[in-house]
């Protein structure tokens, strides 16, 4: 027969257990879908760029960077989205050559997740 302390080691195990570890957990953003692709080939010299996450974002807080061919560099404003979970800009007049993005985000967490993204333009 089971004492009263055996029975209250089980029940707050069974109570530490519902309230920390069975919760779900909050993850870290990660990148779902782009546009453009990594390794696309971009045949307009107009490039619209949206960015998917698996979580909601805190896109006041999050940022794209643009690298040229040049090696010249820039932040694109980004447009305002009605999504909780992406980031949109616009790229215009791309000259023909390779191209990355670089993100970084703020997903609700808490967590800064960063990423490139490259594409090449063909005019």
């Amino acid at each position: 027969m089971r004492s009263c302390r055996d029975i209250a080691l089980a029940v707050g195990a069974i109570a530490f257990w519902t309230l920390f570890a069975a919760r779900p957990s909050q993850a870290h953003a990660i990148l779902a879908d782009s546009t453009p692709r990594e390794a696309q080939l971009v045949t307009s010299p107009d490039v619209p760029i949206e960015l998917r996450f698996n979580c909601r974002i805190d896109a006041k807080r999050s940022r794209v960077l643009v690298i040229g061919p040049d090696l010249r560099s820039a932040v694109l404003p980004l447009a305002e989205t009605a999504a909780p979970d992406a980031v949109r800009a616009h790229l215009g007049d791309l000259r023909q050559g390779v191209y990355q993005l670089h993100w970084q985000v703020l997903s609700v967490d808490g967590h800064i997740t960063r990423g490139d993204i490259s594409f090449r333009v063909l005019r």
